[in-house]
Formats: C-alpha cells, sequence, structure tokens
C-alpha cells in the first residue's frame, strides 16, 4: 500500500494506492484577501481533518494526541546496572540524607522507576564551566566566622 500526498501553496491532494479511494481537492489558485482568510483557513482545515482520516485508516498515523510515555519500573539489580555501582552501594544511596535515590518499597522489595533514575543522574551535574571570581570569593567568605581586620583580599 502507497499513499502519496502533495500539499501546494493552496491545495492539498491524496491518493490511496492501489486502491479505488481517490480524493483530489483544489482551492482557488488565486491569492485570498484578508476577508477570505477565514474561510480559506476552515477549509483547510477540514481537509487535514480528511488526510488524518485518511491516514488514520491507512494505519500510518493516530487521530488521538500523544500519550505519555510507559514509565519502566525496575529492581535493584538492574538499578545497579544503570547508575555502575554495587547492590550496597545502592541501598546507601537510597537511605542518604542528602539527594537520595528516589525508591518505592513493597514489602521486602526495593522498586525503582527508569526515567526517575536518569533524572537523579542529570540532577548531580557538575558545571562544566570554571566557575567566576566572584562565586569563588563568594564560596571561601561564606565558610568565614567573622571578616579580617585587613579586609578580603581577592
Amino acid at each position: 500500500m502507497v499513499i502519496y500526498f502533495t500539499i501546494n501553496s493552496l491545495s492539498i491532494s491524496a491518493v490511496l494506492f492501489p486502491k479505488t479511494i481517490q480524493h483530489r481537492t483544489d482551492m482557488e489558485t488565486s491569492t485570498p484577501t484578508f476577508d477570505q482568510l477565514p474561510h480559506v483557513v476552515s477549509g483547510l482545515s477540514e481537509k487535514l481533518d480528511r488526510v488524518l482520516d485518511l491516514l488514520e485508516k491507512a494505519g500510518i498515523a493516530s487521530h488521538s494526541k500523544q500519550s505519555k510515555p510507559s514509565r519502566r519500573l525496575v529492581y535493584a539489580k538492574e538499578a545497579c546496572q544503570i547508575i555502575g555501582k554495587s547492590l550496597s552501594t545502592l541501598y546507601r544511596a537510597v537511605k542518604a540524607p542528602n539527594d537520595p535515590i528516589p525508591s518505592y518499597k513493597r514489602g521486602k522489595l526495593l522498586y525503582f522507576y527508569e526515567d526517575e533514575i536518569y533524572a537523579w543522574i542529570e540532577g548531580g551535574r557538575k558545571h562544566s564551566a570554571a566557575p567566576s571570581l566572584a562565586e569563588t570569593a563568594a564560596a571561601i567568605t561564606a565558610g568565614m566566622k567573622r571578616r579580617p581586620r585587613g579586609g578580603y583580599n581577592f
């Protein structure tokens, strides 16, 4: 089955081969005026709906909205392979007080969602650019209890 579509400036042609279904519609070849735009847009919308119906009947496109990708549930061993750490390190990272790995526990088993693991890994990304002088100075002075008598010498 071959589907052939051409969309010219204001004409849409759809032919479905090898079946005998043929549909061809041409709009005016002249340039529409501003007052004709609502009529032209509604005509294009109707034709687009017909094209989508033909694609849906042919099994190429679905008329429904794109669905949310399904989340894949993984067990602890597969999560270890994803992050590249041992099982004991994974359990420690789940219990970590700062930035724990998102996990779910039912009974004795620990579950993870693959997309959440990748988001956790991405969240730990370090900045590739070197910090500026102002950022470095702020980091140094943040750890000081009081300002030195001579002032900061940056």
